[in-house]
């Protein structure tokens, strides 16, 4: 019974892991499948697509449909969206791609609701956070010494660094953005690259909260039409 039990066990992990990926699998697609009906192919935000789905190895042929069936098909347009919430004291920005901007917004404040909280009106949460690049080398392609590198990109517009085994991590302002994009891709470093959006002051509130934020925003990221969730909540 015990191999069973384990068998059964392993099967479900796998099962979860194999949902979560598809998941994954399924709104990166979503946003090449926009992107390119949007903006077509030759654009920063389409290559960043692409590199941003071979980084959690969608397979090349699923890309390659989702383009050619994206350039055929000019039906169900695909847009962003975003939308703000307040829920445990936390505000959050929610940025969605959506065919169906009321189904989408209704279902996010569904979630709200249920849990006692509420949408806020577009750009009412915009000044409690600001926007960042950022962008990720692989170390292996510096052929050149980490002080000059630092130095370089500071000239960029780099403002920050985290640099960890095989990876390089470079923060910018959002004006610097395009700058850091264009000069490193130049050099061909450029592995990966992001807008974020951070919160000006980070809001502490209590554990118990800090678990139902958690759960909350789980719940939020199970939508598929919700592609990335910003708060100034502090773990």
């Amino acid at each position: 019974m015990s191999g069973h039990s384990k068998w059964a066990n392993i099967q479900h992990r796998k099962s979860n892991q194999d949902f979560r990926k598809s998941k994954k699998f399924s709104k990166i697609i979503k946003e090449i499948t926009i992107i390119v009906k949007e903006s077509g192919i030759n654009n920063f935000r389409f290559k960043n697509a692409i590199l941003n789905a071979k980084s959690i190895n969608v397979p090349k042929n699923t890309i390659e449909k989702a383009i050619k069936k994206a350039l055929q098909i000019k039906t169900d347009h695909y847009k962003s969206l975003n939308v703000e919430g307040q829920n445990y004291g936390i505000s959050m920005i929610i940025e969605c791609m959506t065919n169906n901007t009321i189904r989408t917004t209704s279902n996010i404040r569904t979630f709200f609701n249920k849990s006692g909280g509420r949408l806020c009106h577009n750009g009412e949460l915009n000044h409690l956070f600001r926007r960042i690049g950022l962008f990720f080398i692989n170390k292996k392609d510096i052929h050149y010494s980490m002080e000059d590198f630092e130095l370089m990109t500071i000239d960029f517009g780099a403002k920050d660094f985290i640099i960890d085994n095989n990876m390089i991590s470079v923060y910018t302002d959002f004006e610097f953005f395009g700058s850091m994009k264009n000069n490193l891709e130049k050099l061909n470093i450029l592995h990966k690259y992001q807008v974020k959006r951070i919160p000006k002051q980070i809001k502490d509130i209590s554990d118990e909260n800090k678990n139902k934020v958690l759960n909350f925003i789980e719940k939020l990221k199970k939508d598929e039409d919700v592609k990335n969730i910003f708060s100034n909540f502090k773990l």
